[in-house]
Order: C-alpha cells, then sequence, then structure tokens
C-alpha cells in the first residue's frame, strides 16, 4: 500500500515538472513572439536558441528559429536548420514555406521554383506559393510559364487579383504599341471654326532604347497638312535616358516645315528627377527655339512636377505644374495640370498663333482594359487672350487610344 502511495506521488511529482515546463516552453516562445515583433532578433534568439537545443525533435521550434534567421537576413543559417525539414521525403509543410521565402528573398529564383514545387505536390490550391512561383518565373523572363501558373490559379479561387502586378509587369514587357489620337480645339465668346488634329503612331522597344514613329494630321481653315516625325529613346545604366525627335511636314502653317528636340532625363536623388532640353521649329518665315525642362518629386503614388517652356526667338514664357497619381499595378492614371503663359498648348506652333497670354486647367486619365488596351481622355480648358486685353474661351478635347503588344 505504501509503495503504490510513495509511486502516485512520485508520477505526480513528474507531472508537476513537466507541466511546468510546458508552461516554461510557452512563456518562452511567448517572449519570442514580443522580442520579434520588436525586430529585436538578436534578442529571440537568445531566448529560443536554448529550446531548440533542448527540444529537437520539435519542429514548430526548427521552423520558428529557422524564420527569425531569414528576418534577420542570416540567410545561410536559416537554410542550415531549414533544409533537412524540407528536403526529406515527407517534408515539413511550414519549413518548406520559410525556405521558399528566404530563396525568394536572396533572388535564388530557380531554388525558389524548385521548392515551390515540393510545397504545391502537398498543397496544390495555395495561391501564396502559386503567386511566388509565377514572381520567380516573370524574374527570369519566363512569361508564358508565369502565365500558365497565373490561369491555373485563377481556375482554383476564380479570381486573378492576387496576380495583377505580375500580368502589369509582364504585359509592360511588351515590345511594340500603336497608338490613335484626336484633338479638338474649339473657342466660345467668341467662337471660329474648331481646329482638328489626330495622329497614328507605332512604337518598337528594344533592350536599352526604343523608337516611334507617327503620323500627324491637322486641319485648320479647310486646309489640311501633315506632318512625319520620329521619337528616339535611349537609356543608360544610371536609370537616365535622352529623349531625341525629328520631323518634316507637308505643309508650311499648320505644321512647321521641320522640327527637331532633345531632352537628357536624370534622377541624382530616389525622390527627384530632372531633365532639361529643347526644342526647334522651322517655319518658311521664322525660326522657334524652346528651351524646356523639368523637376517633378515622387511621393509614393503621387507625383508632383513643374515645367517651364522659353520661346528664345519671341522671348515668350509658361509654365506647367502637375500633380499625378498613379496606380502601379493596374496602370491607371489621373493627371491635373496648372498652366499660365504665352506658349501654346502642347506648343502647337502655326502661323495662326499670336504671342498673348492664356490661363489654362487640364484634367486628363487613363485606364487600362484587359492586359494591353489603354484609353486616355484628356481635357484641358483655357482663358485664352486672342487680341490684347481680349478673351475666350477655349476648350482642348483630346483621346488617345493605345494597343501594346
Amino acid at each position: 500500500m505504501m509503495k503504490l502511495v510513495y509511486y502516485s506521488i512520485f508520477l505526480l511529482f513528474i507531472s508537476s515538472i513537466a507541466m511546468g515546463q510546458e508552461i516554461n516552453i510557452d512563456e518562452a516562445l511567448a517572449n519570442v513572439k514580443r522580442e520579434v515583433e520588436k525586430e529585436n532578433y538578436d534578442k529571440a534568439l537568445s531566448i529560443i536558441e536554448p529550446l531548440r537545443a533542448k527540444y529537437p525533435e520539435n519542429e514548430d521550434i526548427q521552423t520558428y528559429t529557422g524564420r527569425i534567421y531569414s528576418w534577420k537576413k542570416d540567410y545561410k543559417s536559416a537554410i542550415n536548420i531549414l533544409s533537412p525539414m524540407a528536403d526529406r521525403s515527407n517534408p515539413n509543410p511550414e519549413a518548406l514555406q520559410a525556405l521558399i521565402n528566404v530563396y525568394f528573398w536572396t533572388e535564388d529564383y530557380e531554388k525558389c521554383i524548385l521548392y515551390c514545387d515540393k510545397y504545391l505536390a502537398i498543397d496544390p490550391k495555395s495561391v501564396e506559393v502559386l503567386k511566388i512561383k509565377a514572381t520567380c518565373l516573370e524574374k527570369l523572363n519566363r512569361d508564358q510559364e508565369a502565365l500558365d501558373v497565373i490561369d491555373k490559379a485563377s481556375y482554383i479561387d476564380n479570381s486573378t487579383q492576387a496576380f495583377r502586378g505580375i500580368r502589369t509587369l509582364i504585359g509592360r514587357k511588351a515590345k511594340n504599341a500603336v497608338s490613335f489620337s484626336y484633338l479638338n480645339i474649339s473657342t466660345s465668346n467668341p467662337g471660329q471654326s474648331p481646329f482638328h488634329y489626330g495622329y497614328a503612331e507605332y512604337s518598337h522597344k528594344f533592350s536599352k532604347s526604343a523608337i516611334v514613329g507617327r503620323a500627324n494630321i491637322g486641319n485648320i481653315s479647310n486646309e489640311t497638312q501633315m506632318l512625319f516625325e520620329t521619337d528616339f529613346y535611349q537609356t543608360f545604366s544610371n536609370k537616365s535616358y535622352l529623349y531625341a525627335n525629328a520631323g518634316v511636314s507637308t505643309g508650311k502653317t499648320i505644321f512647321p516645315v521641320a522640327k527637331g528636340g532633345l531632352e537628357y532625363y536624370f534622377a541624382p536623388q530616389k525622390k527627384f528627377d530632372f531633365s532639361l532640353g529643347a526644342r526647334f521649329m522651322h517655319f518658311d518665315t521664322d525660326d522657334i527655339t524652346l528651351l524646356t525642362g523639368q523637376v517633378a518629386y515622387n511621393a509614393g503614388v503621387y507625383n508632383f512636377a513643374y515645367r517651364p517652356y522659353y520661346d528664345i526667338s519671341n522671348e515668350l514664357f509658361s509654365h506647367v505644374l502637375s500633380v499625378q497619381r498613379v496606380n502601379e499595378e493596374k496602370e491607371r492614371l489621373i493627371r491635373l495640370e496648372l498652366q499660365y503663359g504665352n506658349v501654346p498648348y502642347l506648343y502647337l506652333y502655326n502661323s495662326f498663333t499670336q504671342p498673348l497670354k492664356a490661363y489654362r486647367v487640364g484634367l486628363q486619365y487613363q485606364h487600362r482594359f484587359g492586359d494591353s488596351f489603354f484609353v486616355r481622355p484628356i481635357f484641358l480648358y483655357e482663358y485664352e487672350e486672342y487680341i490684347p486685353s481680349e478673351y475666350r474661351n477655349k476648350f482642348n478635347v483630346q483621346l488617345i487610344v493605345t494597343k501594346r503588344f
């Protein structure tokens, strides 16, 4: 009887110790998580490492330790801890997922895809892992494979919301685009016959450059002329680029007989970018030289910019302030412009231009339909001085549609 009592007391004592140890583990892990939330990774590791050494069979502790090393950016230690659990025939899903993140963060996309496939063999419906795999494929320019993964994921959860950003990145790699535009310029109080402008253009991107061919048409006072021009863009290793333009026309009044331009864009600071440039227009009776440039501040989804235009020949000035909001994932933008000065809107110099003032406010919006079709309506109102000290209303309405492929 006494032996039974002693045995019961002994078992109770052992159980109490075990319960105490469990409580200590829970408390220790709670402390680890608190330190992780504060990004005190060294402190967190100092608490969890003794637990990992004492309970090497506890894979939750092992995996969480590996995650802490990865958050600390000690990727080598993270891989050493996580790989044994991920590489065996029955891999630990949590360790696999943690290792996927490690290889993604270290930009080892080939290995990341390998472990994504191992995870998807266990859970083929994991949208999170499918997204990482599609992103890796896009980074490796295996775009069709990435799109196949996205299509598979959309079939699983009937949505591509999580993959819009990847689709956008792939879409932007399209080498070709065609655009068509129509611009109507009308006036009131007093009014005159509207001006009509339109263009069709084709652009092609190379690895570090792009070229655009454009055919413009203009109709003013029952007279129609055309302007043929080319744009060229050359990017450089420091992310700056050069823009060049050249064109010739079929007439002498609506468009310049010949035109050219250069502008260099550069970004010496992360949030600021600048440009300096000039435009030249040759008419039968006059030459126009414009100096221009830009300073822009990038604040997240917003861009604030100022651009002046100065006509050297006629000593005319114009100022443009703009605020633009961009949704990069949807390639959607809305832009507000405030303009004041003497240089014509879009510097559409012609024989009908007079060096008078104009106050302008404009709004434009771009919307993408599907993956590659864009529509951009533009409206700009001018309070224009058409003869000295006399003003009228002027309305500029433009629509640009683009298809890239």
